[in-house]
């Protein structure tokens, strides 16, 4: 009897157990199904502000010069430091067996000179006694056919000695002028106006064609500046206004500089994913140093972005995404972030305007999952 009752009383907690946590589950449930969620209607936006990013002053123009030809330096005519124009001799080099071939080239040209003026000679010789034999030829007996024949190769033999003669004139010329070419090479002149930043040779320095490793000198030109500005990939689809750049140098501090933007490579560097931007400096006082690094402040502006607060991207360990709607179900939209501005974000992805997402998610909403919007 006793054990009877013992085992009612058993069954009797066990039921009110069982119906309390039912009871728990089921008003768990029905606290997530009224769980409401805010939500926004993605739209296109246009965007227009300024970013801020490090550059570095170049050289307009920079190169360095290699002897073209194999001697030793016979004089040098500028320093590091000196102003040179277009044209200026830069250094002489010595290289006696390219004068002698010059010297060789010239005798040939004058030896060619010789023969062709006898070849030309000889065939107005030979014009006449042709023309003299074959007006006589027209009376009748008085020259005979072999005579008549003989003149005539010896007339054809001159002017195929004169066309060799010509031949090899010119020949001879063009020879001359090789050589001439290969010594002009051993005066080294500036290509373009600048100031020499680099020296690396001294009267009696040996220098070869071979060498390519260290220029004798490097010229630079330094009146006009390139700002070269690297852009990371996020910000390469701006739009940059012409004159919309100001910059400070790290050497010069409180000073800030205007440029016109001036080109843009128009292709992303693969190692690091930026486009090169670059601004044209003006330079003629000399107070910017090549070289130099900059901090570049420049304006954009952009149109038809993709816009979203902050808080409407999720961001966790395997993924950065947004929670989108459709019919009631959540679906995970993996992302991309752009520009970043007053708490607005630029997002790449599946997604076009009008489509409906979280406004502000939980990372632990999955796809498929049931969601309620506020009305």
């Amino acid at each position: 009897m006793n054990m009877d009752k013992y085992t009612l009383m058993l069954t009797s907690l066990l039921m009110g157990s069982l119906l309390s946590c039912n009871s728990s589950k089921n008003s768990e449930e029905s606290g997530q199904q009224e769980k409401f969620y805010e939500s926004l209607v993605i739209q296109t936006s246009d965007l227009q502000g300024s970013i801020s990013l490090p550059g570095e002053l170049k050289s307009f123009e920079s190169v360095a010069i290699f002897p073209k030809m194999t001697g030793y330096v016979q004089s040098v005519k500028v320093d590091r430091g000196s102003k040179v124009k277009k044209g200026e001799v830069i250094v002489q080099i010595e290289a006696p067996e390219i004068m002698a071939e010059l010297a060789a080239a010239k005798a040939k040209v004058l030896q060619a000179e010789g023969f062709a003026q006898s070849a030309e000679s000889k065939l107005s010789t030979v014009k006449d006694q042709f023309n003299r034999i074959q007006k006589t030829s027209q009376t009748p007996g008085t020259v005979s056919a072999s005579d008549l024949l003989r003149i005539e190769n010896q007339l054809k033999e001159e002017e195929s000695n004169v066309a060799s003669a010509n031949s090899a004139l010119e020949a001879a010329r063009y020879g001359l002028q090789a050589a001439q070419q290969m010594a002009n090479y051993l005066t080294i002149r500036a290509p373009f106006d600048g100031i020499v930043t680099e020296r690396n040779v001294h009267t009696g320095t040996f220098v070869s064609s071979q060498d390519s490793e260290k220029p004798m000198f490097r010229l630079e030109m330094n009146d006009m500046l390139r700002l070269e500005i690297p852009v990371p990939e996020s910000y390469s689809g701006l739009n940059f206004g012409s004159d919309s750049l100001s910059f400070t140098l790290n050497s010069q501090s409180g000073k800030s500089y205007k440029a016109m933007v001036s080109r843009q490579s128009g292709s992303l560097q693969n190692a690091s994913r930026t486009e090169m931007m670059e601004a044209d400096v003006p330079n003629k006082d000399g107070n910017l140093k090549a070289g130099s690094f900059a901090q570049v402040k420049v304006a954009y502006k952009k149109e038809g972005l993709l816009m979203i607060p902050n808080a409407a991207l999720v961001t966790s360990m395997e993924d950065r995404f947004v929670v989108k709607v459709v019919n009631g179900e959540a679906q995970r939209i993996s992302v991309r972030k752009g520009i970043s501005q007053n708490g607005q974000t630029e997002i790449f992805g599946d997604l076009q305007p009008g489509d409906i997402i979280l406004k502000n998610p939980s990372e632990t909403i999955q796809s498929g999952d049931r969601v309620r919007l506020d009305p």
